[in-house]
């Protein structure tokens, strides 16, 4: 079932009526199409009503001596009763005219309608992708990948048959029954004002359904969005699962899932079926009803509450009219259904796109700071703590140093202890919830995020690799254009030139998804390259080669040198010999800084750092006895 995380992707403050902010927000720049469907399709079912009602007319020319009322038409146009072929061919004419009218009317409205809504869809698409990587860190550490992505593609998705037939067939049916009452009216108005009050009870039943249709559809979304994230997980970890023949139990938990999601599916379906038969019900009865009334109005006169005359060719189109009102009710179930599933989809996007994002509360986005630039490099950490969402301790608290331009530090610790999270801090992809970090003494709160992130070079253990070329790879990170030559230069300095120049195609190899045609190592210092290629004035290495084997380490660590040339340096590692020549080290335990100097200095201190050292000294030393 659902957890708690995965059910705050609604945006259940947001205004409760989404799709129309959807429309009004993402649909105005192509309105005109929307005006033009919505003229079209009024034109289609006015014109379209049309030909019933010159049938009514020819019956009563015809059989009841009746002369042929056509009032928008001149008095010399229309031939007289004592001319019946000529009537017939006549009508036949008008007929076949208004059908003409009603298909040109009804292929441009659709081809509008179309239009509206690739245009609209593709707006929100592009944005929605947009405001979700721009979300700050918390944002993704509070809710599954998977369901970010439901919201992304299922309940786009959804929008896209909400705008591309919802939207259409509701001006459909709005402007076919304000069209039949219309034509009702002008035929006999009693009988019209007897059919409108069927309205209200038709209004009742859906507003009903509606109502508890649409809490439904919201945990439909929710067990969509858990199956997703548990397919994109077991999929992601796939080598995990063949390693310890979890086969069967991935299985068990997919179809768990699927089961839960078919169940939250049913529900909602087993209370939305029920509602189109109602609706049928109740137009029945009202057609019934009025069939009684008009035969029993034209064999023995106007019944209690009702005046005038009726003839048949009256009662005929009336009785079509009333029939063309009923499709509409019968499609107006289905309409309703996709509305609520349009809508708790809408809230969905709405909670991905509407809420803080990277520098937005921040006078970062101030264009009076938009030059920043680094030109020292000069980093100062002053008593820093911050907490995880989800965490009751700080990951790192009142953390105080700095580091001067060009020198390299080393940041080191137990797992858990912190060393990831300043870094993460430093980028601004987290706040922190005291103290300050200052690059050349400027708040990096202060500091617009592109121009902060393009003067730090990032790599992580992860090294994470595009499903492109290596060249692709290496130029990503770039701020703008950059020349094969750098890039050439970057992998010479990370040390894969070489690697790259044996593959089959060079540079424009093809990576395969996550880089997985290439080996850890070469992964790592292409990694390695991307973040060196535009030549940032700040270097972060977090765990760079924890990943990697000994001989690929020693590569990287052969290169460090180069790398760190004139550059503010920040090493993470676990493993300690990575950070033995760095001018200082800082060592973390439980977010707090312990201690601090060179290598030399900390193993003579003989505290946490030299423990450290001494178990992975003693490690190598049973590894090679």
């Amino acid at each position: 079932m659902m957890d708690e995380a995965a059910a705050d992707l609604t945006n259940d403050a947001s205004t409760d009526y989404p799709l129309l902010e959807l429309v009004r927000q993402y649909g105005r720049a192509d309105s005109h199409y929307l005006m033009g469907a919505v003229g079209s399709a009024a034109v289609k079912s006015f014109i379209g009503f049309a030909d019933v009602f010159l049938i009514g007319i020819a019956i009563d020319a015809l059989f009841n001596d009746q002369p042929l009322a056509l009032p928008l038409l001149p008095d010399a146009w229309i031939p007289t009763a004592t001319e019946p072929l000529l009537t017939l061919v006549f009508v036949g004419t008008l007929v076949i005219a208004v059908n003409a009218v009603t298909v040109f009317g009804g292929a441009l409205a659709e081809f509008s309608f179309g239009v509206f809504a690739q245009r609209i869809l593709h707006r929100i698409r592009v944005h929605a992708f947009d405001a979700a990587q721009h979300r700050r860190l918390d944002y993704f550490d509070a809710h599954r990948t998977g369901d970010v992505m439901s919201a992304l593609n299922d309940d786009i998705n959804q929008l896209e048959s909400f705008f591309a037939v919802l939207i259409s067939a509701t001006v459909w049916i709005v402007v076919t029954l304000v069209a039949a009452i219309v034509y009702m009216s002008v035929l006999n108005w009693q009988l019209a004002v007897f059919v409108l009050l069927s309205g209200p009870f038709i209004a009742v039943l859906n507003s009903w359904f509606s109502r508890r249709i649409e809490p439904l559809q919201d945990g439909v979304r929710r067990e969509r969005g858990a199956l997703n994230a548990l397919l994109e997980t077991s999929l992601d970890g796939i080598g995990v699962v063949k390693a310890f023949t979890g086969e069967a139990h991935e299985y068990d938990r997919v179809e768990s899932a699927s089961r839960d999601h078919v169940r939250a599916r049913f529900r909602s379906r087993r209370l939305a079926v029920r509602q189109a038969p109602l609706n049928r019900l109740v137009a029945g009865m009202w057609l019934l009803a009025t069939l009684a009334i008009g035969v029993y109005w034209i064999l023995v006169g106007p019944p209690v509450l009702f005046t005038g005359s009726l003839t048949t060719g009256e009662l005929v189109p009336f009785l079509f009219y009333m029939e063309r009102i009923t499709l509409p009710l019968k499609n107006l179930s289905g309409v309703i259904d996709g509305y609520t599933s349009a809508k708790a989809a809408a809230k969905r996007i709405d909670g991905v796109t509407d809420g803080e994002s990277e520098g937005e509360c921040e006078i970062a986005d101030d264009t009076s700071n938009s030059g920043f630039a680094v030109e020292n490099s000069h980093v100062c950490f002053e008593n820093v703590t911050f907490h995880y969402s989800n965490g009751a301790q700080p990951a790192i608290e009142s953390v105080s140093f700095a580091v001067e331009s060009g020198e390299t530090v080393g940041v080191v610790g137990a797992t858990g202890a912190g060393k990831s999270t300043a870094v993460k801090l430093l980028l601004g992809l987290y706040d922190s919830d005291d103290g300050t970090i200052t690059i050349d003494g400027e708040d990096i709160r202060n500091v617009p995020v592109r121009c902060l992130r393009s003067a730090i070079g990032y790599v992580n253990q992860d090294a994470f690799l595009f499903n492109d070329t290596v060249r692709y790879n290496i130029a990503y990170g770039a701020d703008g254009a950059v020349s094969d030559e750098q890039v050439r230069e970057a992998a010479r300095l990370a040390g894969v030139h070489d690697d790259i120049t044996e593959l089959l195609r060079g540079y424009d190899t093809e990576v395969g998804e996550r880089g997985t045609s290439l080996s850890g190592g070469q992964r790592q210092r292409i990694a390695i390259a991307r973040a060196v290629v535009d030549d940032p004035e700040i270097l972060i290495l977090d765990e760079a080669t924890s990943h990697v084997d000994t001989k690929t380490e020693r590569i990287i660590q052969d290169q460090l040198s180069d790398l760190v040339a004139d550059r503010t340096t920040c090493v993470i590692a676990h493993r300690l010999s990575t950070v033995r020549t760095a001018d200082r080290i800082l060592v973390l335990d439980d977010g707090e800084i312990v201690e601090r100097g060179t290598h030399e200095e900390l193993l003579e201190y003989d505290g946490t750092y030299a423990t450290l050292w001494n178990v992975q000294i003693g490690i190598a030393d049973a590894s090679t006895a």
